[in-house]
């Protein structure tokens, strides 16, 4: 599929150590058949800072609130 991923709106919210993110996405690519393949969203993650300053993921919802559809 080759996809490129494209964040279009982010939100970072931060308390203490921990953080939610929201993004929203368009994801583009090529099927098997060479179509053009094109899908949206908006994930929810949470990230936990490291003691060496990097934030890791410790829930990835790539789907946000469209796992409730």
């Amino acid at each position: 599929m080759k996809p490129t991923l494209t964040p279009k709106k982010h939100t970072f919210v931060t308390a203490s150590d921990l953080a939610l993110s929201t993004v929203k996405w368009t994801l583009k690519g090529t099927s098997p058949d060479g179509q053009p393949v094109q899908m949206e969203g908006a994930s929810s993650d949470v990230l936990r800072k490291q003691a060496d300053g990097r934030w890791l993921f410790v829930i990835d919802n790539s789907w946000g609130a469209g796992i409730l559809s």
